[in-house]
């Protein structure tokens, strides 16, 4: 094992790594018990200009955290803890450019086989609690913070973070002190569990069935770059439907 408590930057890169845990996995739980819903920020009497300005600075800030927290902490962690190259961390996640063409192909697999299971899982969660079906998405909490274009950037840019993160970092690191089964398991709750909201608990159960998806579409391609096709594609159709859908019956 690499890691060192007596090192001052060993000791950095975990109070790094248990910040982003916290803002990523417990903040979501914490939230789900004691944060008031979301409301807009915007009123009927800011300017176009206004909205955008503030909406561009939402955008940025969310980025921001995403790519700080889920790729430059664990780069950080390769470089002061296990003192690799670049080059190493890339191939340790995983993210590789031979055999595309497989990633992508499982990938397409993995999409489908993601709205089978959640369309499945939709229904009988329905049947069983009786919910109004517009609580099964968060959707349209984040439409009152972010236009229709800047969801677009979200749910494209974003999984190459979680990817990064889930997937590579912590899936490589499960995997090393315990086994292949365990990292799947325990990064598919992680990332369920940062998928929680207010009211919307649902969004957890499905990020759970697609971390297991997406975990195990590496396990077989030893390539990251599928799981990061399959979890763009998937945000991209879930909300191009879901906007669709609701234009559609309104």
């Amino acid at each position: 094992m690499d890691f060192n408590f007596k090192k001052p930057s060993h000791l950095a890169a975990l109070l790094l790594l248990l910040g982003s845990l916290a803002l990523f996995i417990a903040y979501p739980v914490f939230s789900l018990y004691y944060s008031a819903p979301i409301t807009s920020l915007y009123t009927e009497s800011m300017t176009s200009f206004q909205r955008l300005t503030i909406e561009v600075i939402l955008l940025l800030t969310q980025l921001f955290f995403v790519f700080i927290g889920l790729i430059i902490i664990p780069i950080l962690w390769y470089t002061l803890v296990n003192r690799i190259s670049l080059k190493e961390m890339f191939a340790r996640v995983q993210l590789k450019q031979e055999e595309w063409d497989l990633a992508l192909l499982w990938g397409v697999i993995t999409v489908i086989f993601a709205f089978a299971l959640i369309v499945m899982i939709g229904l009988i969660y329905m049947y069983v609690t009786n919910i109004d079906t517009k609580t099964l998405s968060n959707i349209p909490d984040l439409q009152l913070l972010f236009s229709i274009p800047s969801l677009y950037i979200l749910v494209t840019l974003q999984p190459f973070c979680e990817e990064f993160f889930y997937r590579g970092f912590l899936f490589e690191k499960i995997t090393k002190m315990t086994s292949p089964f365990i990292a799947i398991v325990i990064t598919s709750v992680l990332f369920g569990i940062s998928h929680l909201s207010y009211t919307h608990a649902y969004a957890a159960v499905t990020a759970f069935i697609l971390g297991l998806l997406l975990a195990l579409v590496v396990l077989k391609t030893k390539n990251l770059f599928s799981a990061i096709f399959a979890h763009v594609v998937i945000n991209i159709v879930s909300l191009t439907l879901f906007i669709y859908g609701t234009s559609f019956w309104m």
